[in-house]
């Protein structure tokens, strides 16, 4: 038995290792391997070209390694081993290495040969570089660890980063929020540079890294320089002839006499004339590589150098293209930052990034405190004057540029279509529908936000909390379109309940939940800080769903690594709360729960219910279920209700803790509670239309594995029937899920004696899914629909689609299949086939323990199959040592069990002529059955055919009528006319009439 948590469940495919993961051996590090040579580069400087032949000593070394490799010599920088090269910067050649002292992998910075020609130069030089990154601490800056010499060799070991340049990451386009958000990161990563003293003075998009998480690094400080006390900039680099430099020489940096200058088409003013770099040089250059990674283009002229230093010099800056989804006010800002005068430019960095990051909402709170002037003046008036307001709330679509828009959907179409071809048409059928229906209730949302305040129904703090709450919406969007279009092949299995478990937009238009919760920071700045954190935990949810866990992870990770924003404890408890989820999802439970500690207690301690809430709610379903440890569950539940009951208004809040609390009683011992909770979740969910979700399949889901362990087969049959048609909306057939949902329906109907009902249903779905399925959905359907035909007769079908999956999959066929094709060979006649199976069905059996469930369920199959071969005999050994371990047990599991135990006795000793015991046998079951099952179902039945069996055995065709008709009428109740036991009781129910009537 699965039991669904309230949360997405556990993910079927498995995180792969990034590019980026440590690719030691087991021993010391070595030299890399063929391998590592030929991949292209995924980590520091990525994608920068490597050194000409001869550049340095060290990459000599390295190319005659490659050529000419001996591992048991590897190459050494310092104390460093050598890995691999990454790439190329304006001063050097950088190296992968391995530290043995510190145990990580570094990058090695190794200064060119021409600059190693003054060593004290040099050093001086490289001394500087390592001085300035190492007083910098921040998360924006790469983080220097060591600076040295060797062999006439200088270096700089600095942070290993995973990821590529931002010059290489926008070469994929990008939203321009997406570009600007990582323009800001690295902005904040200046902003500490300079608030030290420290002058970059070589900013631009190729020495600025973008992690795998999305974390921004500011690096190559090579040009850095203390701000205070330097002297004069020399530009020793003549440009008599423009011709001479093409636009990409003007995009590299130059060097003359050992000293790096600069790249001039993004050096300042100031930089161009020789003076000092100063911190507002650094602000123009990031102007400049911002505005042409949001344009596409340079802001100045680049056919040539006297062309570009005019403009800089006069401040020509091109204004952005037509129809650009930037918005006027970043331009605004970008040409301030790029004015020929420092003076005339932002005040620091910090102030550039908070211009940058206005709120475009400012306008529509002037729009309102406009309406609330107004009014004072009379109704009349301030009618008129609304209706302008209301007409100054532009359309919200254009929010959505870059994140859900036409050429967006393409790229999603586009990944998916490259990454499956056969299978994306029906993956997208399913999930584009939905992010389209989205985005449109997001818009609508927001729409509605902007009129509510500018009509003054809505006040300003309000309007900021709607707002808030969109703004995270939209990132969990933006972070959803993300992994449609970087999906991978095992994560396509989660893309279509992922999309699905898209945050509620509802939760954003309750005014009482708005008002609820805890006012925000006081301070502007901080407040902003905690807003992008929280939509940074909204992406890393996404994460969750999509199966990205380590991603995920790193997101949350990077918020509670912000001291001063966690300090704002409502943050801290969500971010451990996601963390918590992230872990669950993972599977890794002990993490999971002490998350969930984390969160819950600092949730307690300041009142944020909606967390104390779910914090409890998911911590009581892991301890209950994957950990075991039931009885401590039920002791917190009522303290977990207490806190629930105070979001009953929060419809999936409350429909999650009562699908928990189910789980909590059921593992307890309480099934009955547990129905009555998930019933209640299902009727919450269903009479606010919340039904057709992740959370209500698995509350669904749940509840009819409760029914179908308490054996009410027909309404376990027509809850999967249900789930069938939902999963359908939002899954698609290419989900392993989805055709297990349609496997747990054919067997529901094959225990209502109609199998060639889910033969019919099992053909098509399989049909379907040979052409768009995943790899394990046809896997269960192949077998599902292989048990379906040897249920409707077609045994020796079934046994060759069996055995073609057992030779493909040879590890996931396991006992259970090897006891249907015991079965199927049985009914087909193959008596070496059945043998053969017979074999590992009998060793897997002795391997479980005789209550195990598992068990019981291989020697149910493996009795039939000896009784439909007739050696019947070889069955009674084992049925009888199942049934004694069972007895005494008051569990209803068990006695039910142990009853069919019974049956398949009594079964087996009517064909070995053992009639008084197989009397015995089939009255106990018989008894047990009519106290435990339902009156239809086919169980009893069953019992009712073999004692009718033995009556007519006995002479006494009374009793066998009366046996007989009573079991065709539960046949006929639910199962097809040709259903097979129904044609068998009716046969022998005429013989019993034929020898009644012959007396």
């Amino acid at each position: 038995m699965t039991l669904e948590p309230g949360s997405t469940p556990p993910g079927i495919g498995v995180t792969p290792r990034s590019a980026g993961d440590d690719d030691r051996g087991a021993g010391s590090p070595t030299e890399p391997s063929g391998k590592d040579w030929d991949e292209p580069p995924t980590a520091l400087m990525a994608g920068r070209p490597g050194p000409a032949e001869g550049s340095d000593s060290v990459a000599k070394r390295l190319l005659k390694r490659a050529l000419f490799p001996r591992r048991s010599q590897p190459v050494m920088i310092g104390r460093f081993n050598v890995l691999r090269q990454l790439g190329q910067g304006g001063m050097g050649v950088v190296y992968a290495c391995y530290d043995d002292k510190l145990d990580r992998k570094i990058a090695v910075k190794v200064l060119h040969a021409e600059i190693v020609r003054s060593q004290k130069n040099a050093e001086a030089r490289l001394l500087r570089e390592a001085q300035a990154m190492a007083r910098l601490s921040h998360a924006n800056i790469v983080a220097v660890h060591d600076v040295g010499q060797t062999e006439s060799t200088v270096y700089v070991a600095m942070e290993f980063v995973d990821g590529s340049d931002l010059d290489a990451w926008l070469k994929t386009p990008r939203p321009w929020r997406a570009i600007a958000a990582a323009f800001v990161q690295a902005g904040r990563g200046l902003a500490a540079a300079h608030r030290v003293g420290i002058v970059h003075r070589d900013f631009k998009p190729q020495n600025v890294m973008m992690t795998e998480d999305g974390t921004v690094k500011v690096l190559d400080f090579g040009l850095a320089r203390a701000s205070e006390g330097e002297g004069r900039d020399e530009w020793l680099t003549s440009v008599t002839d423009g011709s001479e430099l093409s636009s990409s020489h003007l995009r590299s940096s130059l060097t003359r006499t050992g000293t790096v200058l600069g790249t001039p088409a993004y050096m300042s003013p100031e930089q161009h004339r020789g003076e000092v770099a100063t911190t507002a040089s650094d602000q123009f250059s990031f102007c400049v590589s911002l505005y042409q990674s949001l344009y596409g283009a340079p802001p100045f002229a680049m056919h040539s150098y006297e062309a570009l230093r005019a403009d800089v010099l006069r401040g020509n800056v091109a204004p952005p293209p037509v129809r650009s989804p930037v918005p006027s006010y970043v331009f605004k800002v970008l040409q301030r930052g790029m004015r020929p005068e420092p003076s005339a430019r932002f005040r620091s960095m910090e102030e550039l990034l908070a211009a940058l990051e206005r709120d475009p909402r400012a306008k529509y709170r002037r729009v309102a405190a406009l309406v609330a002037s107004v009014a004072i003046t009379g109704a009349a008036s301030a009618a008129v004057f609304q209706a302008g307001a209301v007409e100054q709330c532009p359309d919200a679509h254009a929010e959505l540029a870059g994140i859900w828009e036409p050429a967006r959907a393409e790229s999603v179409r586009a990944a998916l279509r490259a990454l499956d071809p056969g299978h994306a048409d029906e993956i997208l059928a399913v999930i584009e529908p939905q992010i389209d229906r989205y985005a449109e209730a997001w818009v609508q949302m927001r729409n509605e936000a902007c009129r509510a305040h500018a009509e003054g129904r809505h006040s300003m703090q309000l309007f900021d909390l709607r707002t808030g709450c969109l703004d995270q919406r939209r990132a969990a969007l933006d972070a959803m379109v993300d992994a449609l279009t970087t999906a991978d092949a095992a994560r396509l299995e989660h893309l279509g309940r992922a999309v699905a478990g898209l945050p509620r937009l509802s939760g954003c238009e309750d005014v009482e939940a708005l008002m609820s919760v805890i006012p925000p920071p006081d301070d502007a700045e901080l407040k902003a800080r905690v807003q992008r954190h929280r939509e940074g935990l909204a992406r890393a949810e996404v994460h969750e769903q999509v199966a990205e866990i380590q991603r995920g992870l790193e997101l949350v990770d990077g918020v509670l690594a912000d001291g001063e924003a966690v300090a704002y404890e409502p943050l801290r408890a969500e971010a451990y709360l996601r963390k918590a989820g992230l872990h669950m999802q993972d599977g890794e439970w002990s993490a999971a729960v002490a998350a969930f500690d984390q969160a819950l207690w600092t949730a307690v301690g300041i009142g944020h219910v909606p967390v104390a809430a779910q914090a409890s709610s998911r911590r009581g379903y892991l301890l209950a279920y994957p950990l075991r440890q039931p009885a401590q569950a039920a002791a917190e539940l009522p303290l977990i209700a207490a806190f629930n009951r105070r979001v009953q208004g929060d419809v999936d809040l409350y429909a999650e803790f009562l699908l928990n609390a189910g789980t909590i009683h059921l593992q307890g011992g309480e099934p009955e509670q547990a129905r009555e909770s998930w019933e209640e979740a299902r009727a919450l969910l269903e009479q606010h239309d919340r039904l057709e979700t992740p959370l209500g399949l698995n509350v669904l889901r749940n509840t009819a594995v409760l029914l179908a362990d308490a054996d009410l087969t027909e309404e376990t049959a027509a809850l999967r029937r249900r789930i069938v048609e939902l999963s359908e909306k939002f899954m698609g057939p290419r989900q392993a899920e989805r055709a297990m949902y349609e496997g747990m329906l054919a067997f529901a109907l094959i225990d209502l004696g109609r199998p060639k009902e889910a033969l019919e249903r099992m053909r098509g779905f399989h049909a379907h899914l040979s052409r768009v399925g995943s790899k394990q959905a046809r896997f269960v359907a192949t077998l599902t629909l292989a048990h379906a035909e040897m249920m409707s007769g077609a045994a020796g079908a079934a046994l060759r689609r069996m055995d073609e999956v057992r030779r493909a999959e040879p590890e996931q066929f396991g006992a259970n299949y090897w006891s249907w094709a015991m079965l199927a060979a049985a009914m087909d006649g193959d008596l070496p086939a059945m043998r053969e199976a017979q074999s590992v069905v009998r060793d897997a059996l002795d391997e479980h323990d005789p209550r195990d469930r598992r068990h019981q369920l291989l020697l149910r199959f493996y009795a039939r199959a000896l009784r439909v071969a007739g050696v019947e005999a070889e069955s009674v050994a084992p049925l009888e040592s199942a049934r004694a371990a069972l007895a005494g047990s008051d569990d209803r599991a068990d006695v039910v069990a142990a009853a069919r135990l019974s049956l398949a006795l009594g079964q087996a000793r009517v064909r070995l002529g053992e009639l008084d015991a197989a009397e015995r046998d089939l009255h106990a079951a018989l008894a047990t059955f009519e106290r435990s099952l339902p009156p239809r179902h086919l169980d009893l039945a069953e019992v009712m055919t073999a004692l009718g069996e033995v009556a007519l055995e006995r002479r006494r065709s009374a009793a066998a009528i009366e046996w007989l008709a009573r079991a065709e009428a539960i046949y006929t109740s639910t199962a097809e006319p040709d259903h097979a036991p129904l044609v068998r009781a009716r046969a022998l129910l005429d013989r019993a009439r034929d020898d009644a009537a012959e007396r």
